[in-house]
């Protein structure tokens, strides 16, 4: 009986799914053109109204309809043209004109996994960036490094100057103290993995922690070329239906797709070079400064050198290589009305400002959408990445005699270090490093290959006048193999009598598999006034890491392998992380006048205490569009909306921390009792924040000018904190909710088309943004947090109630004492694209940044060093006088920086015409730069740094970085 059941219900979903028409009758036949320039239109739906019964234009605008009866009613539409109803009354042979549709092109934001609103309708502030905002301007190395500047409410801070990046995102503020505060990047539906991975380095320079490697963050391996539009849903209010996922916010990427039509082929050819940004230059010193900071003898040293060639700037021979940038670019796109292609490759090689430093990547992409029928259609997305980088040695360490700026701070410009005639690198008589050597013979790398594939399955189950069924199914797995490799030879100054070489090889293999199923319900209601959008889903994610490394030191002579090491030492970690939530969401769209979302996410995860409980994670938002209303008659303003929104998301604990582990240590001898390391909490909660916003949108003169407004107040409740404990408790640390924080702030963007006419052009923007930060609940004793300071003598991020969690706090005369906010006051920036005479385009972007500290670290090594460029005045030796503590190594970060400029020249029609006839459509050259100018108080080579990688409370620390570049490009972009 069962058997039979399901056979009967099997045999009515095939009919639901798949109606046939039984009896057509009539045939119609006919063209369909573009009513402003009578040109055909291709690729158009011409559909029976009511039914799913449908067809498409083909490539020359001629379609064939078979419908049921006469007359009939015909739905014609398109992306960019406005829907057209035609009545038919009798067989033949017709023409259809459709108009080009302002309001059709508009763009449309993500609102759920499975829809999409109009911007206009929108009731939060989401920041989109399109392809010709993000690359447009100048030639980009990453994804998130290309941001800076063009979204309200994020701050970018830059962890290392390195090819290939290292950067933290913060959408608006901190999220989390000791967990995730990068948010979740979702490429094409595949969520993204964008870990550092730490490569062991470590272990042979002496750094403290794993985050201070160096590393970059694996969206790098996205090309910026391939994206077509980023989405970021900064707050809860908008994220809130990523669940446990989104309390960082969510950054969806789009990458490029094909248009049905002519194939069309580009090629993109950049080619620049790398420099440092702002050098420190050499103390200027004199016989006397020597002997005054040294003695008579390094006075003599000094003569000498100046008699015998001069002295020898070292920062120079370390930074001050020029690097060599090409970035090829070839992508074709084309299709029919069945099926639409993207496919391309890309290689991009760029030298660093470090001789034999660099980042190449090699990318391969195929993006196929294919019709499969009336009902079902589906999308493949598929990248293949290889990247390779070359960082060298920069930033923390302890004696290791490795990192560039550490040794720089104490080697003195009159010793040579360079070889001799017979390849032999003399000793660094004032650090335990000669960064010739170093620079030369030492090497950490590290080699990717990805593969990222995603996939939809859409599925019309229903269309008639009043409803639109259709379920949909997608995902991807993200699979990156990671190799690092690090390498210190035995004739290294530091490691004779010490390590005796050092080697370190790492394999990293991470997988995520992310899938969702989602029904959606378009029913319109009220006679067309009120449409319902509802979709209802499952979502599961499965992260899996395994990482492998391997370390040997005391190598044998020539050896360059782990094998050939006597102290060999392997570390392994594997982890396994699973997520499964359900949600469901109803938009509701009031003759476009108000627009009110309610939706709500179910999420449990394997990184809770408890893996099998629900949380949930309400949403809800309302939009007034006033200028709709019949009462409106300002012309002058064409837009006025008033929305309001409220959202949670969860961030769950760090993988572990809900278990107690036991150290190796032994307490009384042999079979003694383990000392337990981290006192885990099996009930741990997940972080939560809440999240309640209000704006306005303005747009005047047929949004010629827009204003966007925006408040916010962010609360994140149960902060999971890590924490010493004294010995005597049997632990060394401790994980649990301990916290509470908020986060209030103000976004502005203000854009204008200022001028628009045959000869001139002329678009800007301004945005503006600030956020305040405070802990309102704190359940211990205020602490320093683990890793992300260097203790209060010389200044640390310092949890404290009532107080930013972005402060930096130092003991002063005995006192704790707050010594700066790395938080900024504000940051605006101010864009502009202009086109001249239709063939000249112009563009630049400045950004300013005001206040916000950075503990400046490098500054204490160099005072410590006596080379310091300032020693030499007033304010040097009087710095020189004071105690080396935390107040005097906070410097204010604010800075203007013209981030990006341009000048593209378009090669006229005639002119290509001419030369290559109908092989060639577009040629565009140009010149750009990124960085050209940074005016700052800052001391040291860049106000936006990093020691700690993207991790944590990670900005406004410097400790020796990698110096940020300047690039300057030629580019070339051929259309055929």
């Amino acid at each position: 009986m069962k058997k039979q059941t399901q056979i009967s219900k099997g045999l009515l979903l095939f009919l639901f799914l798949f109606p046939v028409i039984l009896f057509a009758q009539e045939t119609i036949t006919g063209k369909v053109v573009i009513e402003s320039t009578g040109e055909s239109a291709p690729f158009v739906n011409i559909v029976e109204n009511g039914t799913n019964n449908g067809t498409a234009s083909d490539i020359d605008g001629n379609f064939s309809i078979t419908v049921s009866s006469l007359p009939a009613r015909l739905r014609v539409f398109a992306l960019g043209f406005s829907t057209k109803m035609v009545d038919v009354s009798q067989a033949g042979a017709i023409t259809i004109q459709i108009s080009e549709s302002t309001e059709a092109l508009e763009e449309v934001v993500v609102t759920g996994l499975g829809t999409s609103i109009k911007r206009a309708n929108l009731a939060n502030a989401v920041s989109t960036v399109s392809s010709e905002e993000l690359v447009g301007n100048t030639s980009q190395t990453t994804v998130d490094g290309a941001l800076y500047g063009k979204v309200t409410g994020v701050n970018i801070t830059a962890s290392s100057g390195a090819p290939g990046g290292g950067f933290a995102l913060r959408l608006r503020g901190i999220s989390s103290i000791n967990g995730n505060n990068q948010p979740l990047i979702i490429v094409d539906g595949v969520y993204v993995n964008n870990v550092e991975i730490p490569s062991g380095l470590r272990f042979a320079s002496g750094g403290n922690r794993g985050n201070e490697e160096n590393a970059g963050n694996r969206l790098a391996d996205l090309d910026p070329n391939d994206i077509e539009n980023i989405e970021v849903l900064k707050g809860s209010s908008a994220a809130a239906i990523y669940g446990q996922r989104g309390n960082a916010g969510v950054v969806i990427i789009t990458t490029k797709r094909g248009k049905g039509g002519k194939t069309k082929i580009s090629f993109s050819q950049d080619t620049g070079i790398n420099v440092i940004q702002n050098k420190l230059g050499l103390r200027p010193w004199t016989a006397q400064s020597v002997e005054d900071t040294f003695d008579a003898t390094e006075r003599q040293r000094f003569e000498d050198a100046v008699a015998n060639g001069g002295l020898i700037d070292y920062e120079d021979e370390i930074y001050g290589n020029t690097g060599f940038i090409t970035d090829t670019r070839l992508n074709a796109t084309g299709g029919n009305e069945k099926t639409q292609f993207y496919v391309g490759g890309s290689y991009r090689d760029e030298e660093g400002i470090i001789k034999n430093t660099g980042f190449d990547r090699f990318s391969v992409r195929a993006n196929i959408d294919h019709k499969i029928s009336d009902i079902f259609d589906f999308t493949s997305t598929t990248n293949y990445v290889k990247s390779n980088s070359s960082r060298s040695f920069t930033g923390n360490e302890n004696e290791g005699g490795l990192s560039f700026g550490y040794t720089l701070a104490f080697t003195r410009p009159w010793y040579n270090l360079f070889p001799d005639a017979n390849g032999n690198y003399p000793n660094n008589p004032n650090y335990p490093g000669n960064p010739i050597f170093v620079r030369d013979q030492a090497k950490n790398e590290d080699t990717n290959n990805r593969i990222i594939q995603g996939f939809k399955l859409n599925t019309k189950i229903l269309t008639n006048d009043r409803n639109r069924v259709r379920f949909l199914v997608n995902g991807g797995i993200d699979y990156l193999a990671n190799e690092t490799y690090v390498f210190v030879p035995k004739e290294h100054q530091a490691q004779v009598g010490g390590q005796e070489g050092f080697i370190s090889q790492g394999k990293n293999n991470f997988t995520q598999i992310n899938a969702q199923a989602i029904a959606i319900w378009d029913h319109d209601m009220l006679g067309d006034d009120l449409d319902l959008t509802t979709q209802v889903g499952i979502t599961y994610l499965d992260q899996e890491a395994n990482l492998v490394n391997s370390r040997g030191s005391n190598l044998s002579v020539g050896q360059t392998n782990v094998d050939q090491s006597v102290n060999q030492v392997i570390d392994q970690f594997i982890s396994n992380e699973e997520d499964f939530g359900y949600f469901g969401q109803i938009e509701g769209n009031y003759k476009n006048q108000f627009i009110a979302t309610l939706g709500y996410r179910l999420d449990k995860s394997s990184r809770n205490g408890d893996p099998n409980k629900f949380y949930g994670f309400p949403k809800a938002s309302l939009a007034i569009n006033i200028s709709n209303f019949e009462f409106w008659s300002l012309e002058a303003v064409n837009q006025l909306k008033l929305r309001a929104a409220y959202g949670e998301t969860g961030n769950p604990a760090a993988f572990g921390a809900t278990f107690t582990s036991l150290g190796s240590s032994n307490i009384g001898g042999n079979g003694g009792a383990s000392v337990a390391g981290l006192n885990g909490d099996p009930d741990v909660e997940p972080e939560t924040a809440s999240e309640f916003e209000i704006g306005f949108d303005v747009g005047f003169l047929d949004s010629r000018i827009s204003l966007e407004a925006t408040y916010y107040n962010k609360n994140v409740e149960d902060l999971i904190l890590s924490r010493s404990l004294p010995a005597s408790s049997g632990f060394t640390t401790e994980t649990t909710n301990l916290a509470d924080l908020k986060n209030e702030g103000v976004e502005l963007a203000l854009r204008a088309d200022v001028l628009d006419t045959d000869s001139f052009y002329w678009n800007t923007g301004i945005q503006f943004y600030l956020n305040r930060s405070e802990v309102t609940r704190l359940d211990v004793p205020a602490f320093a947090q683990p890793g992300a300071g260097f203790g209060t003598g010389l200044g640390t991020f310092f949890i404290e109630e009532g107080q930013p969690v972005t402060q930096l706090v130092g003991n002063i005369d005995g006192t704790l004492t707050q010594v700066g906010n790395v938080e900024p006051d504000f940051q605006m920036a101010f864009n502009n694209q202009l086109t001249l005479f239709k063939q000249w385009d112009v563009s630049f972007l400045l950004q300013w940044k005001k206040g916000g500290d950075n503990l400046n670290l490098s500054r204490f090594l160099t005072d410590l060093g006596g080379t310091s460029p300032d020693l030499e005045t007033p304010e040097g030796q009087a710095r020189l006088a004071t105690p080396a503590n935390a107040e005097r190594f906070v410097e204010p970060a604010g800075y203007v920086r013209l981030r990006e400029a341009a000048i593209y020249y378009r090669i006229s029609s005639d002119n290509i015409k001419a030369l290559f006839g109908d092989t060639v459509s577009d040629i565009k050259l140009g010149v750009s730069g990124r960085n050209l100018f940074t005016i700052t108080d800052y001391s040291s080579y860049d106000p936006e740094v990093s020691v700690n990688g993207g991790a944590g409370l990670s900005s406004g620390i410097e400790v020796t970085p990698f110096p940020s570049s300047q690039q300057f490009y030629l580019h070339l972009n051929v259309n055929f």
